[in-house]
């Protein structure tokens, strides 16, 4: 899927992917970002190069580089707005070689959402509050030791 897709579409749902160790269940790592739409779902995710990649999504199921699936679960990422609505700007994020590493959307509803590829996964929800305030929720849990999506 190309950043440029993006534009326009309904956002009814933020989920989180997290990969949870079998060895340390309390070690939870956000690998991954699913945006559910009116038509389907997309996912955000490191690339083995470390850009931004966007995928069609699967949900309710989890994406099939997720293995073993019991290791993998969703957890809904919670903003104080209902819904996000419709994404009305898409700034791609770029490293120097001209490599999509990240992308920065911003919904009609007063939410921006920042995500951003490499060797850690790391998302961010902005939020407009009454009085001109913003909220800022960064979520960069510390990434495994897991080897990132080998079952791709």
């Amino acid at each position: 899927m190309r950043i440029e897709q993006l534009r326009q579409q309904e956002v009814r749902r933020l989920l989180g992917i997290s990969y949870t160790s079998n060895d340390d269940p309390a070690e939870k790592a956000l690998e991954a970002v699913e945006l559910v739409t009116e038509s389907g779902s997309m996912v955000f995710t490191s690339g083995t190069d470390w850009s931004l990649r966007i995928e069609q999504g699967s949900w309710p199921e989890l994406p099939t580089w997720c293995y073993p699936p019991p290791c993998w679960s969703f957890s809904d990422i919670v903003t104080s707005r209902a819904k996000l609505g419709r994404i009305r700007e898409v700034l791609p994020l770029l490293n120097r070689y001209s490599e999509l590493t990240g992308a920065r959307l911003s919904f009609d509803g007063g939410v921006a959402l920042s995500v951003h590829a490499g060797e850690q996964f790391t998302m961010e929800v902005a939020e407009d509050l009454p009085g001109g305030a913003a909220a800022k929720n960064a979520f960069n849990l510390p990434r495994t030791r897991h080897a990132q999506h080998q079952a791709r």
